[in-house]
């Protein structure tokens, strides 16, 4: 009996070990298969041109058909079946019971993670500066730590750790199975994100390809339902929750709610949209658009701006920052839409759709943004007079100078001449200048004014102008991008919908009822504490935006 002869019959004893287990586990492991589950994690047994056997961390070993179509991916780049070796540690998605997406990262050992290595999954249920608590796929929330050497990658990009949110499905990797310090975060693309929220009536279940078919559609846009044409075919997980006034239904009884009105967030799943969680409307529903004023956690109730109660459980959808998250994710001061059914003054939130962003996504981020003049400008730092630095989404202005500093990596614009600059340049032409000078006077030479992004006091980026706008008449601003394109008539233009505004007068986010238009040819636009250009902006961008009317001022970019 050769090598080869050996090798494949010790693996058929595992994959007939892993079914011979599973039998006897009985239905335990049937709703815990990654069939039903749509993903699988663990390390490659072997691969070959049809499928791949995998080992989960569990210790169950699967066969699954790779699609040639599958996109693969090793370290976020373009990779072929061939490069993934036996021992590399993977990520795959799977669909009709193959496998369409898989990833892996390369270590010391190219595609291998070392036996004892700590490896854990989940999404994150709080942030607190430099630790991250994560709710397991078990179900248990665990903490772990940052420290200045983790690694964060997200799309196969290094980023830094102030893109992380609340909601966020992420692995840790750890350096050593004893230490509770990451080495290395993989963030989630986009596919985390709640792409829509439907409301409509249930008219059939079809449990053989796991979807439902909805008539009476409608969408959550601008703050309110509006109507969608024909009736909506989505795809479901068959373990995912189904709630009906805090109680948890199992995914095989939801045929006998047919009739019934259902809530679905909806999330883009690699081009497939697939429901992430789904409430059954109880009784009449209202709608309020209201802060948060108390949270009883014993009773689970929440109080309101307008003095409505409203209570809240485990299947209640909350979502925030786009993203769908635990409950205890809640705050008081928070602006939102409450969605609730009942009769009377019982109301049970079945949507919670939370309003509030700010310029820092966590206390991890140390982002803030300032308005000044540039009073002195040396080399690798630069002193602002009478500095406004936004606070909760408002202007305030200091009487002090501030000192901020800056460096070669610094992305210094001038918006007059619509171009990057060196810090070279930025010290040496006449950006700031002594006005009582007589160089000063005999040149007509002022002080010019920047918005500047700083990371800490650090600067990021800033953006460069003669005068400083009215600041009184600026408004902070969030909201979705729509698209952004070279207008012919009007020049760079910006559309965004479920547009915000700040009220300083209520101290909440005020929503507005249309798409709202933004002129960008004299603004900064950051993202990842970088400049980015318009081009760059993608239809479902949030954005946290400072503007002048329809002229925008800084465009951050969230994650």
């Amino acid at each position: 009996m050769n090598r080869r002869t050996i090798t494949f019959m010790l693996i058929l004893a595992l994959v007939c070990t892993a079914v011979s287990f599973g039998a006897e586990d009985g239905a335990q492991t049937s709703t815990n298969t990654p069939y039903r589950a749509g993903y699988i994690e663990g390390y490659i047994v072997d691969i070959n041109s049809e499928t791949i056997i995998i080992e989960t961390y569990e210790g169950r070993v699967y066969e699954i058909p790779l699609l040639t179509t599958a996109n693969l991916q090793i370290d976020g780049h373009q990779a072929n079946r061939i490069d993934f070796k036996p021992g590399m540690e993977v990520y795959a998605e799977i669909k009709g019971r193959s496998i369409q997406y898989m990833d892996s990262f390369s270590t010391q050992n190219p595609g291998y993670i070392k036996l004892g290595s700590k490896i854990r999954t989940g999404t994150i249920k709080a942030i607190d500066r430099n630790q991250i608590t994560i709710k397991t796929l078990l179900g248990n929330d665990e903490t772990y730590y940052l420290s200045p050497a983790t690694i964060a990658l997200k799309k196969g990009q290094n980023v830094p750790l102030n893109v992380l949110y609340v909601g966020d499905r992420i692995k840790l990797h750890f350096d050593d199975i004893n230490t509770d310090i990451i080495s290395r975060i993989s963030i989630e693309g986009d596919s985390i994100k709640i792409q829509d929220l439907y409301k409509g009536k249930l008219t059939a279940v079809d449990e053989l390809e796991n979807t439902i078919f909805l008539e009476n559609v409608k969408v959550l846009s601008e703050g309110k339902w509006q109507d969608i044409k024909g009736g909506l075919k989505i795809s479901y997980s068959s373990d995912f929750p189904i709630y009906i006034e805090g109680y948890m239904i199992p995914a095989n009884n939801l045929k006998y709610y047919k009739g019934k009105e259902i809530y679905a967030a909806i999330k883009d799943f690699f081009g497939q949209v697939k429901i992430e969680r789904l409430v059954v409307k109880g009784a009449y529903e209202t709608t309020y658009s209201e802060k948060i004023k108390d949270i009883n956690w014993f009773s689970e109730n929440l109080e309101l701006g307008n003095k409505r109660n409203i209570t809240f459980n485990d299947g209640t959808i909350i979502i925030k920052s786009g993203r769908l998250v635990d409950k205890h994710s809640l705050n008081t001061e928070s602006d939102g839409l409450f969605i609730a059914n009942g009769k009377g003054g019982a109301l049970t939130a079945d949507v919670i759709y939370i309003y509030n962003e700010d310029i820092n996504n966590s206390n991890i981020g140390q982002n803030n943004v300032y308005a000044a003049r540039l009073d002195e400008i040396v080399e690798n730092s630069v002193k602002l007079k009478n500095p406004f630095l936004l606070v909760k989404n408002q202007w305030e202005g200091f009487e002090e100078t501030k000192e901020l500093y800056y460096d070669n990596d610094t992305f210094i614009y001038d918006l007059e001449e619509g171009k990057l600059i060196t810090s070279k340049e930025f010290y040496s032409k006449n950006y700031a200048i002594d006005e009582n000078s007589r160089y000063a006077k005999d040149n007509n030479l002022r002080d010019w004014h920047g918005y500047i992004y700083t990371d800490g006091d650090r600067i990021s980026v800033i953006g460069v102008q003669k005068e400083l706008d009215s600041l009184r008449r600026q408004r902070m601003t969030i909201g979705t991008v729509v698209s952004a394109v070279d207008n012919s008539l009007v020049g760079k233009e910006l559309t965004i919908r479920e547009a915000k505004d700040w009220s300083a007068r209520h101290e909440e986010w005020t929503p507005k009822e249309m798409q709202l238009k933004l002129n960008l040819d004299k603004a900064i636009i950051i993202k990842q504490d970088k400049l980015i250009d318009y081009q760059e902006l993608k239809p479902g961008d949030s954005l946290y935006i400072v503007r002048d009317d329809y002229k925008g001022k800084v465009i951050i970019v969230k994650e």
